[in-house]
């Protein structure tokens, strides 16, 4: 089996995905478990979240597949990085709107 020079970053990716996602569906989990679910900055976060972990897995399902074109790897892997970082960054602001809404209203 032929390799494509981004291979070894494989492995760090999918490391990274697995952590992350663990972490984003268990701060999902305790979103579930809140009294005021119907306010808008519940929804805003719960939905925050719900498009990082769509992201995540959709970069993770990229990162594992292995039928891809290899003489666009470079392009492939690039689109599938911007995957995981929007899904990051949505699941981390959903956590951050959650944060400061706590401090705000406790």
């Amino acid at each position: 089996m032929e390799r494509d020079h981004n291979f070894n970053y494989r492995q760090p990716l999918v490391t990274a995905s697995g952590i992350i996602l663990g972490f984003v569906l268990n701060f999902a989990t305790d979103l579930v478990k809140r009294d005021n679910k119907g306010d808008f900055v519940s929804m805003a976060i719960l939905l925050s979240t719900m498009i990082g972990i769509i992201f995540l897995i959709t970069s993770l399902y990229r990162i594992l597949n292995n039928k891809y074109d290899r003489n666009n790897a470079d392009k492939y892997y690039s689109i599938t990085l911007k995957l995981f970082l929007t899904g990051v960054v949505f699941s981390f602001l959903g956590a951050l709107v959650k944060m400061t809404y706590t401090l705000i209203l406790p």
